[in-house]
């Protein structure tokens, strides 16, 4: 379908707002898109869970390794790394929970929507949708910036 059949689908309404009208095609790949998101929300989950099960067996041998750390001399700061980098891991996990949410929440609305449950449904969906791009987004900008403060933190170590 081209642009210009798409916007001929465009309709006004009686007051004077647009509104859509979604045809077989577009319906397709909605409930396409919501089915691949309810899987991929779903696989994330599991994934999350396991993370979570792996981060508490790994607090659990570093809590042992510590117990232990005095049969071997010069870990002591060893110790700290390690929880620090436990502790990433878990923040890690936390913010991971979000982008599921939305993408499980614009799956099961726009399911939802396609099956006839109104307007609202479709509305919903898209504004989950558009939570879950700006999580993305902001988070991406993050890494970007912390990846450019690494950088220049070897570079000036490297002087």
């Amino acid at each position: 379908m081209e642009n210009s059949e798409i916007l001929d689908e465009f309709q006004a309404s009686r007051n004077s707002e647009k509104e859509w009208v979604i045809n077989h095609q577009m319906q397709e790949s909605l409930s396409n898109a919501a089915q691949w998101g309810n899987i991929l929300a779903i696989i994330g989950f599991v994934l999350l869970g396991l993370g979570a099960v792996v981060g508490l067996a790994a607090i659990a041998s570093i809590a042992t390794f510590g117990a232990m750390g005095e049969d071997f001399p010069g870990m002591e700061g060893m110790t700290i790394m390690i929880w620090v980098a436990i502790g990433l891991y878990i923040v890690l996990l936390v913010v991971y929970i979000f982008p599921l949410l939305y993408l499980k929440r614009f799956s099961a609305q726009m399911k939802a929507a396609m099956a006839g449950e109104g307007s609202q449904s479709l509305a919903d969906s898209f504004e989950n949708l558009g939570k879950l791009f700006k999580f993305l987004g902001i988070l991406t900008l993050i890494v970007i910036g912390v990846y450019f403060a690494f950088y220049v933190l070897m570079f000036a170590a490297g002087m």
